[in-house]
């Protein structure tokens, strides 16, 4: 089990990502901020929470070209090691 794990990059924008106690079946929280570069013009903004399937208790905010999501207890986490495996 890993206590944090994390990862930058640019593609189309900055994307965050932050996983706290994770191992290969559970992360406790899991975190990502994105700031898009090539969003739309059209102001849209909104907020999903999500309980259930593939993590306890979750929540996603979104207005114009910044996202941040946030999950606790995710079944399914995300594996940073694979997205770095294909960048330079």
């Amino acid at each position: 089990m890993k206590l944090f794990d994390y990862y930058h990059c640019y593609d189309y924008g900055h994307e965050w990502y932050l996983n706290l106690l994770s191992s290969e079946v559970l992360n406790v929280f899991q975190f990502n901020l994105d700031w898009s570069e090539y969003a739309r013009e059209i102001k849209r903004s909104g907020i999903i929470i999500n309980i259930g399937s593939e993590s306890l208790f979750g929540f996603s905010f979104f207005i114009g070209k910044f996202s941040f999501c946030f999950d606790f207890l995710c079944y399914q986490p995300r594996d940073l090691q694979e997205y770095t495996q294909y960048r330079n």
